[in-house]
């Protein structure tokens, strides 16, 4: 099926089992798997009990690349501008950990919406940096969120001219607020600072094209919104700042021996120990990725292209419209601007704990996050009857 053919939606159900066990909601903290990548995955799990042995990765190495190639056209992103990575956070650390060069003595500014791992990483180097009495490291900028969005004249007032990175999340893991990246790339970059943006909690479910919203830098695992598994992801870096500004410091090649007993003649124009440093994206990446998260994904890619992220968005919104519309009226007030575009709403309960017994009960499954925060993240797979099943629950 072409992406701009609209999608039978029921047909799609029918490809996730867990749509069968519950009315599913927790998307954003892990989807589950369709039958398309469980299967690639028993295919694989065949091969490694049964075929595995010398020359053993050619026979998946397809499957690796394909899996980048696919993230690349997915972000509208070069295959030469992609990385693996084994989870988002982890990516963004090994981007700061390149960069210390580039950020020593300026300050990187954030928002308190973006994912607490990663904040919490900031505070950590912005901790060490003051304990270790060197003076030289970078300042850490926490915009605060304003009814639960953020502000873009308080991110105009902390990012100056000595501001080399700005920080955001495209979705908010909180409340599904959806940045508007562009207006924030173009700030970032009249300063002279870089922008990096987790998309962990958008890519897969609302556009991203990295070229047109200005993004430098990029993470993502995919046991989200890519319908993939935990311990593999992407990371993007713009080809222009790749060994440059952010350099590789998880170093992973091979080298020769230009000695006896490993040659029989040694070369006398080429050192003893011979090796060339890992160009490209490749020079971020340590040791060989998940090779079960690159078939998952090269599965699921395929499977999100052929239903086309406009068609998913436009499915959930009809979802997230209604809950929006009438959760508040049960006395669920929602803490997600009107009118966001992002698969993720969220709502402050009155009760949680009561809340959550209501809907075990029914069947439904949500996330009760920061106390009272009940987060609703639908996909394709869910319906008007899943929306009706939760609301009666709560009713």
């Amino acid at each position: 099926m072409a992406s701009d053919e609209k999608p039978d939606f029921d047909a799609v159900r029918n490809d996730f089992p867990r749509a069968t066990t519950a009315a599913y909601f927790d998307n954003a903290s892990s989807h589950p798997l369709s039958v398309h990548s469980a299967a690639a995955l028993h295919r694989y799990i065949d091969w490694v009990t049964h075929e595995v042995g010398e020359p053993w990765w050619p026979s998946w190495a397809g499957s690796r690349d394909d899996a980048k190639q696919l993230f690349a056209e997915l972000i509208n992103a070069r295959p030469e501008d992609i990385a693996f990575a084994r989870s988002a956070v982890e990516a963004e650390s090994n981007l700061l950990n390149g960069m210390r060069e580039h950020l020593a003595g300026g300050n990187i500014v954030t928002h308190d919406l973006h994912y607490a791992a990663s904040l919490y990483n900031y505070k950590m180097r912005e901790q060490e940096s003051a304990c270790s009495g060197r003076g030289d490291g970078e300042s850490l900028r926490i915009v605060k969120h304003r009814d639960w969005q953020i502000d873009y004249r308080d991110m105009e007032r902390a990012i100056d001219s000595n501001t080399k990175l700005v920080s955001i999340t495209l979705v908010s893991n909180v409340n599904g607020y959806l940045s508007d990246v562009k207006a924030i790339s173009d700030l970032a970059h009249a300063h002279g600072a870089y922008l990096y943006v987790d998309i962990i909690q958008g890519v897969g479910a609302v556009p991203v094209d990295v070229q047109a919203m200005g993004i430098d830098f990029a993470a993502c695992s995919t046991f989200k919104w890519l319908m993939g598994v935990k311990g593999f992801g992407f990371l993007y870096v713009r080809s222009e700042l790749q060994e440059t500004v952010v350099k590789p410091t998880q170093h992973c090649g091979g080298l020769s021996f230009n000695y006896a007993p490993w040659v029989e003649e040694p070369d006398p124009d080429v050192a003893e120990y011979a090796f060339t440093p890992t160009p490209g994206p490749s020079c971020y990446e340590v040791s060989y990725p998940s090779y079960e998260g690159a078939i998952c994904a090269q599965e699921s890619l395929k499977y999100i292209q052929r239903l086309g992220v406009h068609n998913i968005r436009n499915h959930v919104r009809t979802l997230t419209d209604r809950l929006m519309e009438e959760l508040p009226a049960l006395g669920y007030p929602a803490i997600t601007p009107k009118g966001n575009e992002s698969p993720i709403v969220s709502f402050t309960a009155p009760d949680p704990a009561e809340t959550m017994v209501k809907l075990r009960n029914a069947g439904v499954h949500v996330a009760m996050r920061y106390g009272n925060k009940m987060r609703i993240a639908p996909s394709v797979f869910n319906n008007q009857e899943d929306v009706s099943r939760l609301l009666e629950a709560l009713a």
